[in-house]
């Protein structure tokens, strides 16, 4: 039923989506990683608005997109939320809880060929500015032995404009890990890496829409 529901929606909802975001999309080597992803695949995200789990789930139509989540719990507004993640594949994270049932969630999906998107800023920012990864994707991308898939976005949204992203190279991280249990410190390493990389692509994205 949930999987009815999710189809009736990304149906219904296509014509809305071309009129609300007017996509661009731009790529780093689309030979290496288009729109099209096969089996399981970490998609990682900065983080402007909820429209930007939208933007990634028309951008990938065929593919059921599970999104990571904070529950907004208290108002009708979280209560529609949460019911509609229930049809989307939504994988909640409680960020006030003490466990981490939410990368065990995660591992799950992408072992069974699945595809999730998660924010390591692990919230909207509101300064243009890329925060800060928080580490847990690194551990939930080693676990289930998948690439990353870096999506990078100008939060350009709205009517009469556009939004513009990028998708990047696939990074593997199991390549740079030589034991089955990675230190503190190599997680963090890789945690820098990946994030470094999301600003390189962040600064193309920048230099593309200005025909640089």
């Amino acid at each position: 039923m949930h999987e009815f529901f999710r189809w009736v929606a990304l149906i219904t909802g296509w014509p809305f989506q071309l009129m609300l975001f007017k996509r661009k999309t731009y790529y780093e080597n689309r030979k290496k990683q288009g729109r099209r992803i096969r089996g399981g695949a970490l998609i990682v995200s900065n983080h402007f608005s909820v429209f930007d789990y939208m933007v990634n789930l028309f951008l990938f139509p065929f593919r059921k997109l599970h999104v990571v989540y904070w529950p907004q719990r208290g108002t009708k507004q979280g209560r529609f939320f949460l019911w509609g993640m229930k049809f989307f594949g939504g994988i909640e994270s409680d960020k006030l809880a003490t466990d981490l049932r939410f990368m065990d969630d995660s591992v799950k999906v992408l072992e069974k060929g699945g595809l999730v998107q998660i924010y390591p800023e692990a919230s909207i920012t509101t300064d243009g500015r890329m925060h800060d990864f928080k580490p847990s994707y690194v551990l939930i991308a080693l676990r289930a032995d998948v690439p990353i898939i870096p999506v990078i976005t100008d939060g350009n949204y709205g009517l009469f404009k556009r939004v513009h992203l990028i998708i990047g190279e696939p990074i593997y991280l199991g390549d740079a890990i030589t034991s089955e249990n990675p230190s503190r410190e190599e997680i963090m390493t890789l945690n820098a890496q990946v994030y470094q990389k999301c600003l390189e692509l962040q600064e193309q994205l920048q230099q593309k829409k200005s025909g640089k």
